[in-house]
């Protein structure tokens, strides 16, 4: 009588518990830019190219969006111009370049939004 009695322990403690779903993952959004360029974008890689702080194949290929041969092919040209000088290379393959028309803050312009002391209002 006492085999009779013995309550089989549920198979779940924990409650119910979700199959897992590997299907579910974050995709990247796929680039869309520009391989081949006409003379509109050559003129325009021309003009903003030396405006850029810091200029490497990276920022080139996000600011317009083309694609990196585009951007190292531009670089070059702007190099042999004249309108961009060589700062760096983090290595032979990844060089680092600064435009000459970039505009620098003077340290007047820091000063504009310092308040003086206010005086006080009513008498003795």
């Amino acid at each position: 009588m006492a085999k009779d009695k013995i309550i089989a322990a549920p198979a779940n403690k924990g409650g119910k518990t979700k199959k897992k779903k590997w299907g579910t993952s974050k995709i990247k959004e796929k680039l869309n830019n520009v391989t081949t360029i006409d003379q509109k974008m050559y003129d325009r890689l021309i003009k903003d190219g030396p405006t850029m702080n810091m200029i490497t194949i990276s920022t080139f290929s996000d600011r317009f969006k083309v694609s990196g041969s585009i951007g190292r092919q531009a670089m070059r040209e702007l190099l042999s111009k004249g309108l961009i000088e060589r700062v760096g290379e983090f290595n032979s393959s990844n060089p680092i370049y600064h435009g000459l028309q970039v505009k620098v803050k003077s340290e007047d312009d820091g000063k504009k939004g310092k308040k003086g002391k206010k005086e006080k209002k009513g008498g003795d």
